[in-house]
């Protein structure tokens, strides 16, 4: 008999890596080993956050001093006391500048003996107004220019709005690295259900749950892995007390239905630009981020080396679910299927025309253009 592969604790330390996952993985492996303090990772609750981060820090920084903060405090001077606790120090009670010099001394410790040191504040709703200064200040910090200090973000839509606003430019600012982690999909919640299943030892992973089973698992959970376990554990249990050994659409529907008014997560609709260079296919972008610049300079998210295209052209903000793009004084403007516009909410198969490129806007279904995937927005795109 194997063990139950959903139940709280059974997570082995074995990674399950799909696409979203992988993707999640791969900007963090890139982020932790850059010179850059700060990195943001958002999603839904329970999308797999913090579980991902602890494996890509296993792996890019296996020797690192890892420090969680599970809220930030309005007040600096709180915010540097709960730094200097979760680092091990006993009761801070000190001036603000004192203790901004007992964590200078003692990052600068750990870098002389080669360790990195990260913070991780989990759980973020938004980054309150006072810590900013204090995070300004941690940039300047020696450990900072040699990739020894890391401060990771880890939060909601909420947290995402908070990056977009305007009068949150200085933060931004501050932060080159970030990636929503998305929810799996049909065939993700299939192949992890089988994953988890046979990392318990069971013999036929492949058809403990019944292909009716998995649809209803993805509906009901959204798609979010910390769901599909209490989800399929219930199921699983359910089918055992009936004497049979799949679980199918009926023991799924039961759970369901036994959880009465328990709130749905909010699915959240998939999206990714297609580019193309008058009727030739560049590229098709998963759209990751919450905010995309598009010109024709290296240092835009997605750089289109045209001589059509100003150096800083456009951007595209994600706002309440819904997908704007603005002109950024470029010197050709932008239309929206034709239509010049200075801002213009799209919608699904919207075109946005950038001098000689046209991007078109893909939510939900991937659409039939056959286009090479130039993954997230973890690295400039570069289209010409």
């Amino acid at each position: 008999m194997y063990r139950s592969p959903f139940c709280p604790g059974s997570e082995d330390t074995a990674f399950y890596a799909g696409p979203q996952h992988r993707d999640a993985f791969s900007f963090l492996e890139r982020a932790l080993h850059s010179n850059d303090l700060m990195l943001a990772l958002t999603g839904d609750p329970g999308v797999g956050k913090s579980f991902t981060l602890a494996r890509a820090l296993e792996k890019t920084l296996p020797g690192a001093l890892v420090a969680t903060l599970d809220s930030l405090s309005s007040e600096p001077d709180e915010f540097l006391a709960a730094m200097l606790q979760a680092f091990g120090f006993e009761q801070v009670d000190a001036k603000h500048d004192e203790m901004r010099g007992l964590l200078t001394v003692f990052l600068a410790h750990q870098r002389q003996k080669g360790v990195t040191t990260v913070i991780v504040a989990d759980k973020l709703d938004t980054v309150p107004a006072g810590v900013i200064e204090e995070v300004g200040w941690l940039s300047l910090l020696e450990p900072v220019r040699l990739g020894k200090l890391k401060l990771a973000l880890l939060g909601g839509e909420n947290l995402e709005k908070q990056l977009t606003a305007p009068r949150m430019h200085a933060l931004r600012q501050m932060i080159r690295w970030q990636h929503r982690l998305e929810p799996l999909g049909v065939d993700e919640t299939r192949d992890y259900l089988e994953f988890r299943a046979q990392g318990a030892g069971c013999a036929e992973p492949g058809i403990l749950f019944s292909p009716e089973a998995v649809a209803r698992i993805h509906a009901h959970s959204a798609g979010l892995p910390a769901r599909i376990d209490v989800i399929a554990e219930r199921a699983l249990e359910t089918a055992s007390e009936n004497g049979e050994h799949v679980v199918g659409r009926a023991h799924v529907v039961q759970v369901a239905a036994g959880e009465g008014g328990a709130e749905r997560p909010r699915r959240r609709r998939l999206a990714s630009l297609d580019i193309m260079l008058e009727d030739v296919p560049k590229a098709r972008i998963r759209l990751n981020l919450a905010r995309l610049l598009i010109g024709r300079h290296p240092w835009n998210d997605v750089q289109l080396d045209h001589e059509s295209v100003s150096r800083h052209h456009a951007m595209l903000v994600r706002e309440g679910g819904h997908w704007t793009v603005v002109d950024l004084n470029s010197t050709n403007g932008i239309r929206v299927n034709d239509r010049n516009v200075r801002q213009e909410r799209l919608r699904n198969g919207d075109v946005v025309h950038v001098g000689r490129f046209r991007l078109i806007l893909n939510e939900g279904a991937a659409p039939p253009r056959n286009l090479p995937t130039a993954g997230d927005m973890g690295d400039t795109a570069i289209l010409g």
